[in-house]
């Protein structure tokens, strides 16, 4: 398996990516060959990224500014967007200020992306949104309904090895504000769990509760609902990301109940792996996203969009469902002493 991992880090190109069938909003066609108005030799793109108190966005950024620096004649500027659409918008201004030549956007609100993308269309600037849909840009990331599958079947197959198949309760960690999009990657863990377990989870004992993307608020909202069904004793969650499947977990610890809880979620981030790999883990794994490699996917994307070279309008990463088993295939210099055992 890591073959994959070397032929993304060597990627030149779009062409070894997944493509999405179909997507909203698809960028107008840009002149070609001499008559591209965006070509040059040497490119400043902006990247917004959506915090940077996650560690999932972190490795983002990273790998952006990496691939930036092997392109060789790509100039990255920053910002942070703090998971607050407004900000993403004054941010958003301030490119544009800039005179940069194109725009990775990473911002939660999907209510600013319509403004957003209205000024960068207006300015000629094309534009890659990474995991939340914004309307005429590229899109980058998750394969969000497929990923979540993985996740869920995950959790349902412990559930009937170790519980019999049988639930008391659901939580469902999700983050509404970022509408139906990253909604699937939720939408396919429920389903997964569902459809696999001998006896479904019945509606009054699933909670859907707003994560709003942070380990903080998770661990809120999770501490909260514990209370509210003291008598369950096999509860199960499903997280948007590896933060708030911490958070809930620790939200268990803090009651008492962690040995009365399974979680998995989505990203597989270095905090995700670190939990997943704990002794005694209530972490089973999570879908992986490999955001270190994002960066080597998506500069070069954006390079032949600004040289008016054809891009499909999304483009999906690879995805696999990381646990303690695999864990050491992908990530084995991370975790050194436990591949070694």
């Amino acid at each position: 398996m890591m073959q994959f991992r070397r032929k993304c880090l060597s990627v030149v190109g779009v062409s070894s990516l997944v493509f999405a069938s179909f997507v909203p909003f698809v960028m107008p066609a840009i002149a070609q060959d001499a008559d591209c108005p965006t070509a040059a030799d040497n490119y400043t793109i902006g990247f917004a990224n959506l915090t940077e108190d996650i560690v999932f966005t972190q490795l983002v950024r990273e790998g952006i500014e990496a691939a930036a620096e092997e392109a060789g004649n790509v100039e990255i500027v920053l910002a942070d967007n703090r998971l607050d659409g407004a900000t993403a918008l004054a941010n958003a201004d301030n490119f544009i200020t800039q005179g940069v030549d194109g725009v990775i956007e990473f911002q939660t609100d999907e209510a600013f992306g319509n403004v957003i993308m209205s000024r960068f269309r207006r300015e000629g600037i094309p534009v890659i949104a990474i995991d939340i849909p914004m309307p005429g840009a590229t899109f980058f990331g998750a394969d969000n309904y497929f990923a979540g599958r993985l996740a869920g079947e995950a959790l349902a197959e412990w559930v009937n090895e170790n519980w019999d198949g049988d639930v008391d309760a659901l939580m469902i960690l999700e983050l509404p504000q970022s509408g139906p999009i990253p909604a699937a990657r939720m939408q396919g863990m429920e389903e997964g769990l569902q459809e696999n377990i001998a006896v479904p989870v019945p509606e009054e004992s699933i909670f859907r509760l707003d994560s709003k993307n942070t380990q903080e608020e998770s661990f809120q909202v999770v501490s909260d609902t514990l209370p509210t069904i003291p008598d369950a004793e096999h509860v199960v969650a499903i997280t948007i990301n590896d933060g708030t499947a911490l958070g809930v977990i620790a939200a268990a610890e803090a009651a008492g109940r962690a040995d009365q809880i399974m979680v998995v979620g989505q990203g597989a981030d270095p905090s995700g792996q670190e939990a997943i790999i704990a002794e005694d883990s209530r972490y089973l794994g999570a879908t992986g996203y490999f955001a270190e490699l994002y960066g080597f996917q998506i500069i070069p994307a954006m390079i032949a969009l600004l040289e008016c070279q054809p891009v499909d309008p999304a483009i999906y990463v690879e995805h696999v469902f990381i646990n303690a088993d695999n864990l050491c295939e992908y990530y084995p210099d991370a975790w050194a002493e436990f591949c070694a055992e």
